[in-house]
C-alpha cells in the first residue's frame, strides 16, 4: 500500500513542477543557441537575460518542490482530503513515510533536471577542459580518491541540507497542527524556528572544531586534506542526524493523532 501512496504523492507533487521543467528545457535551448552563435549587443543583453530566467526558473523549481510537499502533507493528512486518507486501510506510518519519500523523490528529480539542462547548456569541449584541470588540480595536491569523495560529499552535503529544509517544515506541520487555532501560522514560525535554531547549533559546531582542527595552507592555497577531511564529515554528520532526529520526532508526534479541519 505504501508504493500506491508514494505513486499518488508523488504524481500531486510533480504534476505542477513538470510545467517548469518544460519553461526550463526551452530556457536552455534558447540559452544554447544564443550561446552558440557570435555574440553582439543584441546577442549579449538576450545571453544575460536567458542566464538570469535559467537561474530564476531552477530556483523556482526547488522551492516550488518544498512548497508542494507542505501542501502535499497539510491537504492529504490534515484538510478535506485527511478525512479519506484516515479512512483508507493503512497506517498512520506508511501516510507519514509516503509523504517524505515522495518529498525526497521529487526533490531528487528537480535538481536532476536542472542539472542536465545546465549540463546542455555549458558542458562543451572548453568547459570540460576546465573541469579536467580543476580535477587534475586536485588530484595533484590530494589524490584521486580525495578528489572523487570531495566531489561526492559536497553534492551529499548539499542535497542533505536541502532535505533538512523540507523536513523543518514537516516538523512544524506537525506541530503546529497539533493546535487547535492558528494552525498554519504556529506551523510557519515553529518550522522557521526549527530550521534556525539547529542552522545556528551548527554554525556554532563548525565554527569550534575548524578552530580546533589543525589548518595548514598546502599546494596552490589548498587546506590540507586533514582539515577538509573532518569538516566535511562534520557537515554530513550534522545533516544527517538532523534529518533523522526531525523525521522521528515528527513521525512520533503524527502517531499520537491528528486533528483534521
Amino acid at each position: 500500500m505504501l508504493n500506491k501512496l508514494f505513486k499518488y504523492d508523488f504524481n500531486w507533487i510533480t504534476k505542477i513542477l513538470f510545467v517548469y521543467y518544460i519553461i526550463l528545457v526551452f530556457i536552455a535551448i534558447a540559452l544554447k543557441i544564443v550561446e552558440s552563435v557570435d555574440q553582439n549587443l543584441l546577442l549579449v543583453i538576450a545571453d544575460k537575460t536567458l542566464v538570469s530566467m535559467f537561474i530564476g526558473c531552477s530556483v523556482s523549481i526547488m522551492i516550488t518542490c518544498i512548497m508542494r510537499v507542505w501542501s502535499r502533507f497539510i491537504k492529504n493528512a490534515y484538510g478535506d482530503e485527511s478525512y479519506l486518507t484516515h479512512t483508507l486501510p493503512v497506517t498512520k506510518n506508511q501516510i507519514f513515510d509516503s509523504k517524505i519519500l515522495s518529498g525526497i523523490a521529487s526533490l531528487l528529480l528537480s535538481a536532476l533536471v536542472i542539472f542536465v539542462c545546465l549540463a546542455f547548456v555549458y558542458v562543451n569541449k572548453s568547459t570540460i577542459e576546465q573541469m579536467k584541470m580543476m580535477y587534475e588540480s586536485l588530484v595533484q595536491v590530494y589524490n584521486s580518491l580525495f578528489a572523487v569523495l570531495f566531489i561526492v560529499g559536497m553534492v551529499l552535503i548539499v542535497a542533505l541540507e536541502i532535505i533538512y529544509i523540507m523536513m523543518a517544515g514537516i516538523l512544524g506541520i506537525v506541530l503546529g497542527h497539533r493546535s487547535n487555532s492558528y494552525r498554519m501560522i504556529k506551523s510557519i514560525v515553529i518550522g522557521i524556528g526549527s530550521y534556525g535554531f539547529l542552522s545556528v547549533m551548527s554554525f556554532i559546531i563548525v565554527y569550534i572544531i575548524s578552530n580546533t582542527t589543525e589548518y595548514d595552507i598546502i599546494g596552490n592555497g589548498f587546506p590540507s586534506m586533514n582539515y577538509i577531511a573532518v569538516m566535511g564529515v562534520t557537515m554530513f554528520i550534522i545533516y544527517t542526524l538532523y534529518n533523522i532526529v526531525y523525521y522521528l520526532i515528527a513521525k512520533k508526534l503524527f502517531n499520537k493523532g491528528v486533528n483534521v479541519n
